[in-house]
């Protein structure tokens, strides 16, 4: 963000300044604390109601903490009345449209960001995202150019390569796409240490033992009901979660932290307050009636918040809570979990294509993909474990091929009665703000079932991270369901 504060009567210095709160407000939103953010720009927009940056921070704090879609494009357009020569304002625009699902007002926003300034990276991120680039667009020659600026920061240079690799992949020029998604991904750090990831999950075991779960039911059955979707990233699970939201009694709050964020208090405080028992059993000492039924309340309480609408059900489709099916199975005893399966070379690819912003370091290496996918289905046959019956698998290849008999199950499950609106996910309303904000909004097919074999000539340290071709087809021969 840059200053637009120049005429503020404040000094640089004094912390009311336009100058200091927007500088203040920039570096936590890049922090990711928009709950940090939005106070300051809401301070700013005090001072000055029509500061373009300001509206946009406020924008932003709108559609992604409050899921507020209409209101942060209101607030877009008059960003950029009051200065329609800012870049920035336009790229921020055209991200917004996009998760909107206005894909042609995304692209026109996008493409006036790149004439204003050829350098700004996430411009070409959404416009790439928000249509099918042809052989003639203008967005290569372009991207190319710019990737040779030698003031273009490694940050943007990877979210070119990124944008230009998608846009090979429409133009079906696999090799090509390849290529820049290897140049984005390699100016990204490596993950070199997967103890820490290793320990999570051994701690994870050895506190939700077999012998301590088989006694456990859940003790929470709240209003509204929470539904979990997990499984790993880019398996599918907002296809799924777009199908489920189309029913009239299912709304969304998005991907949540809340889950992990309460867990992990509670077991740091568990700890601490019993320090003379190991870790696990310091846990369960503390996992009374009483303690879980606080958590429950405390975690619905966040979800319903965040909710797109006050329906009966509301899903968390934070992939990542395949890490904490023990405690949401400790805490609620009919709250669904429904984790996605997918082919793991399509998993696995389509992580290492998706640039992840924050986190998922894993994802940037081919071979640190392959032991995080191993990792991950070794927690999900644990969970089977412990917990049969509890967990719904749902196979993308499946839920794709044959939508209407997979989501009558999935439904069925849930305890809702069949709707038709859940077949045509392209129909619902609301905002995305995942990876897959294009594909979530198509018609349900199969065009992403073996992608990897485009790229087959290029993943051999992807297959062996896996465990070979012979562990990937025994994986997607087996039954979760069964305990395999």
């Amino acid at each position: 963000m840059t200053d637009a504060t120049q005429n503020s009567e404040t000094a640089p210095d004094d912390p009311s300044s336009g100058a200091v709160l927007l500088s203040q407000a920039a570096a936590q939103y890049r922090a990711g604390r928009l709950d940090l953010a939005e106070p300051l720009f809401d301070q700013l927009l005090d001072q000055n109601p029509d500061h373009p940056r300001a509206l946009a921070g406020k924008a932003i704090c709108l559609s992604q903490r409050h899921r507020r879609i209409e209101a942060a494009l209101d607030l877009l357009a008059r960003a950029v009345a009051q200065d329609p020569k800012d870049a920035y304002l336009h790229q921020t625009l055209a991200a917004t449209r996009n998760s909107a699902g206005d894909f042609p007002g995304a692209v026109d926003a996008a493409r006036q960001a790149l004439t204003l300034d050829p350098l700004c990276a996430l411009a070409y991120v959404n416009l790439t995202d928000s249509t099918k680039i042809t052989p003639d667009d203008p967005v290569f020659a372009l991207g190319q150019t710019a990737l040779t600026a030698p003031d273009l920061n490694k940050a943007d240079r990877g979210l070119i390569h990124f944008a230009l690799a998608k846009a090979l992949q429409d133009c079906r020029d696999w090799d090509a796409a390849f290529a820049h998604f290897q140049a984005g991904n390699d100016l990204k750090p490596e993950t070199q240490d997967f103890a820490p990831f290793r320990d999570v999950a051994e701690r994870q075991k050895t506190l939700f033992s077999p012998e301590y779960c088989r006694g456990i039911k859940g003790i929470a059955k709240t209003n509204p009901r929470p539904i979990f979707v997990i499984g790993m990233p880019r398996s599918g699970t907002t296809l799924l979660e777009r199908m489920l939201v189309a029913h009239s009694d299912i709304s969304t709050a998005g991907e949540r932290r809340e889950m992990r964020d309460l867990s992990a208090d509670f077991f740091a405080k568990s700890v601490q307050s019993h320090p003379d028992l190991p870790p696990h059993l310091a846990i369960r000492k503390m996992a009374g009636k009483d303690n879980l039924a606080q958590l429950a309340k405390a975690y619905v309480t966040r979800l319903t918040r965040a909710a797109d609408a006050p329906l009966p059900n509301i899903i968390d489709k934070m992939p990542m809570n395949f890490w904490n099916v023990g405690i949401i199975a400790t805490i609620f005893r009919d709250a669904p979990i429904l984790h996605m399966r997918r082919h793991p070379l399509d998993t696995c690819l389509s992580n290492y294509f998706a640039n992840f912003q924050t986190g998922l370091g894993y994802s940037n290496r081919m071979t640190s993909l392959g032991q995080y996918f191993r990792l991950y289905d070794e927690m999900m046959r644990h969970w089977h474990l412990v917990f049969p019956g509890r967990i719904l698998d749902v196979s993308y290849e499946t839920l794709v091929s044959g939508p209407d008999r997979e989501i009558r199950r999935i439904l069925d499950h849930i305890g809702l009665e069949w709707q038709e609106a859940c077949v045509h996910p392209e129909s619902a309303k609301g905002m995305i703000a995942t990876a897959s904000r294009w594909q979530a909004r198509q018609k349900i097919n199969t065009a992403s079932i073996e992608k990897w074999r485009r790229y087959q000539s290029h993943i051999d340290p992807l297959i062996t991270a896996l465990g070979g071709m012979g562990w990937i087809d025994s994986y997607m021969q087996s039954d979760t369901q069964s305990g395999r």
